[in-house]
């Protein structure tokens, strides 16, 4: 919507962190939350709807045809995939206080509240096995969700993985999120220590499992209220990797990286893989028989799955549901899917004055979803 909208008596202006948002009188009550990618996030209460909801604005939405491309694909993104029951970030509204598309330079988003993110909630959590397994299965289904549509997250961590009332999980951030096509991947920046090696190793190859080794760590940190490979840098970031999971075999090395990286691990001292039973097995009080802490054998198995160094051997997202550690949450019918996205801009190039046309012509079609009024509990 823009600042014409007729359900809108008027537009004023606050502080959000470092940034000044400018909003429909409907958001009140305005609380700096945190930063997302490319964008500044506040807490605000809708007064026509009485929910709580996020509002991202987006920095420098239109500064680049780079930008604006990227501002398209985020948007075209979340409204295919806004579903009610899915585990993602639900799209509430889009606006701009722009009148005209000549004006255009700033824009909204509106979501579900999802609650406090993952990050700074992971160490105030029980390291039990029943938590993490609800966790990575919460994370999972939406996943499950996003893969459906041929989307790829590319940037799954703890800090955009939003934790409700329930404990359930909300996938959060599509910044970084793309189609995946027959095209070559594109580089991407994503969050170093849930990045899948074969990112660094060989940017221009890699496919969904990204997002299944980026599961793979989360749930490493579920376990050790620590991220699993802390890495100040790729090079450190690999150390890390290959210290717990073994220098991989000289073919796997030649599959999945570049002809430099292949040689560059290769010349590495050579380590042997850590005991994941040792590393995240259960770990037990003096005085209790019951574990404190850690994952069953089943547990280590699907972690072992999902870490594993070789993108080809990491299960797909069905597979990972189905496995048997999750076999008491796994319902197939309880799991939504959607159609795959199509968009005809995606892989084209045009101008950023192009590029904000469409995406102001995208504004303008917008409609909220009818679920957004539903009387159902608000999670935050």
């Amino acid at each position: 919507m823009t600042s014409n909208d007729s359900e809108q008596d008027g537009w004023y202006t606050a502080s959000c962190g470092n940034c000044i948002f400018t909003l429909p009188t409907r958001y009140q009550n305005l609380v700096h939350i945190g930063y997302g990618t490319y964008g500044a996030v506040g807490r605000a209460t809708d007064t026509l709807t009485g929910k709580s909801v996020a509002i991202k604005k987006l920095l420098q939405p239109f500064q680049t045809h780079i930008h604006a491309k990227r501002t398209y694909r985020e948007l075209k993104l979340l409204i295919h995939l806004n579903h009610p029951d899915s585990q993602v970030i639900q799209l509430y509204n889009v606006f701009t206080p722009e009148k005209n598309v000549n004006e255009f330079k700033t824009l909204y988003l509106v979501f579900n509240d999802a609650g406090y993110d993952l990050n700074r909630m992971i160490k105030k959590l029980p390291p039990t096995e029943s938590y993490v397994k609800h966790m990575i299965y919460s994370i999972l289904r939406g996943l499950k969700f996003i893969h459906s549509a041929g989307i790829i997250h590319r940037d799954l961590k703890p800090s955009n993985i939003g934790i409700d009332k329930n404990s359930n999980a909300t996938i959060l951030d599509f910044g970084l999120a793309r189609v995946e096509s027959t095209a070559l991947p594109t580089a991407y920046i994503s969050s170093r220590w849930w990045r899948a090696p074969e990112v660094f190793l060989n940017e221009q190859k890699y496919d969904k499992k990204v997002d299944i080794w980026s599961v793979g760590c989360i749930m490493a940190e579920l376990i050790l209220h620590k991220p699993l490979f802390p890495g100040n840098d790729i090079i450190e970031q690999l150390t890390k990797i290959i210290d717990i999971l073994g220098t991989p075999d000289e073919a796997t090395l030649n599959e999945i990286c570049s002809t430099e990286a292949a040689s560059f691990i290769l010349k590495m001292e050579p380590k042997q893989r850590k005991d994941f039973h040792e590393l995240f097995g259960y770990k037990y009080g003096s005085k209790t028989p019951v574990p404190i802490s850690g994952v069953s054998p089943k547990g280590i198995d699907l972690l072992e799955r999902l870490l594993s160094f070789d993108p080809r051997q990491r299960p797909t997202v069905e597979e990972a549901l189905a496995h048997p550690f999750l076999e008491n949450l796994h319902d197939p019918m309880q799991e939504p899917t959607i159609d795959p996205m199509i968009d005809e801009h995606q892989d084209l190039d045009y101008t950023k004055e192009q590029w904000i046309s469409i995406v102001w012509q995208t504004v303008q079609e917008f409609s909220p979803p009818l679920w957004i009024n539903d009387d159902s509990d608000d999670d935050s």
